[in-house]
């Protein structure tokens, strides 16, 4: 029945090369929004490391010609008057690298004996209660921490798997704008956006009159009213004795960041279902003229005794050989896409969207012929007969 399938497939070629020609077209499309789809939201599924509800951010607009002892003194008074407020339970300072905000500060140097680069991430003893950053292994700064003999450093469980992969870390010298000594490991902080991979990455500890802390970040308790936005914005004048600060909440900014890549990819999977919808009217419109076009072929075979079940299964292998070698076709040009790492996409996305591309179209190739072919089945022989 296959060799017979073939040779009806080969002599209506002409009309079947358009079929396979939009099942490969739409096989690309769908391949190409596929593997983007499946890369982002795995990378949205992998934790972002710490808490971002009940939680704002503030950006202070610094004098740059304060001295740094009047930096210390406001920046005391600024943590002594938020601290005091009864719905805030934890605070940090941070640097202008704030979550979602854009901002990114990296190094590299190869003085540890290889090239390594990581990101930087200056904040105070305060932060992982601030954000609730879980250690992977040991500990978080400490006021003791500066006056130690090495600065301390935290570094995130992506730059030890990177860069020390099976060797201890803890306590050891790290050589990043001099010597450091690692006293952490964080186990995740993917602070750029939800859809963007997490990176190599250190934490810094800076004091209270480093020029860097231009930023807080503030934990409330659950359920705070908004009205304590005003209550704050109040405080922060007073003692900055400035308006020109911003604040804003962490969710709301993740949620907006977040929107840059929802936006494209529900727009590339309403593509893609305007696609299945039109190839599936034009496998049906297909089948529907090759029945009206063959009712004599269709008598004749059911007259030599082809049960209903032969010809559904005939019109039903026609399509689907046809589907199958346009989807053939573009699987081998798909697959060059990982072989030849044309795209900075980890391989298995690749792999998996060729995957879930086949098995959607042939399922919708199967669905739109039915229908048709047991109409086709159900064409009485001697009606047929006498019609031709």
């Amino acid at each position: 029945m296959i060799k017979h399938i073939l040779t009806l497939v080969w002599n209506k070629k002409r009309n079947n090369v358009l079929m396979l020609l939009e099942i490969f077209v739409a096989f690309l499309i769908l391949f190409a929004v596929f593997t983007f789809t499946i890369y982002y939201l795995r990378i949205y599924q992998s934790p972002l490391g710490f808490e971002t509800e009940d939680t704002l951010l503030v950006n202070l607009a610094m004098d740059q010609e304060m001295d740094s002892l009047a930096l210390l003194e406001m920046r005391q008074q600024l943590r002594r008057e938020i601290e005091s407020y009864p719905e805030v339970e934890a605070m940090s300072f941070l640097s202008g690298i704030t979550p979602f905000s854009g901002s990114m500060w990296s190094w590299g140097n190869d003085d540890n004996g290889f090239y390594m680069q990581t990101a930087i991430f200056p904040t105070d003893e305060y932060y992982q209660k601030t954000a609730d950053i879980e250690l992977a292994e040991g500990r978080w700064f400490e006021e003791e921490d500066y006056t130690g003999t090495y600065p301390p450093v935290i570094i995130n469980q992506k730059l030890k798997d990177t860069y020390y992969p099976d060797k201890p870390v803890l306590d050891s010298l790290f050589t990043l704008d001099g010597e450091n000594k690692i006293v952490g490991v964080a186990k995740h902080f993917k602070y750029q956006d939800e859809f963007s991979e997490e990176i190599p990455l250190t934490f810094l500890l800076r004091p209270l009159h480093h020029n860097d802390l231009n930023s807080i970040q503030i934990r409330l308790l659950p359920n705070t009213p908004a009205e304590f936005e005003a209550k704050l914005n109040e405080g922060l004048a007073r003692i900055t004795k400035r308006r020109d600060f911003v604040i804003l909440s962490l969710d709301a900014r993740r949620e907006r960041t977040s929107r840059l890549t929802w936006i494209p990819l529900i727009a590339g999977l309403s593509i893609c279902g305007f696609l299945i919808l039109n190839i599936a009217l034009g496998l049906f419109g297909v089948l529907y003229y090759s029945i009206n076009k063959r009712r004599a072929e269709i008598g004749l075979r059911r007259a030599l005794g082809a049960t209903k079940g032969e010809i559904t299964s005939q019109f039903t292998l026609e399509v689907f050989l046809v589907a199958f070698a346009g989807m053939l076709l573009a699987a081998v040009l798909a697959v060059q896409f990982p072989l030849l790492n044309i795209v900075e996409i980890p391989a298995n996305n690749f792999y998996w969207s060729i995957l879930a591309t086949m098995l959607l179209i042939s399922l919708v190739v199967l669905g739109c012929a039915v229908t048709p072919s047991r109409q086709a089945a159900g064409i009485h022989p001697a009606q047929a007969l006498h019609e031709e």
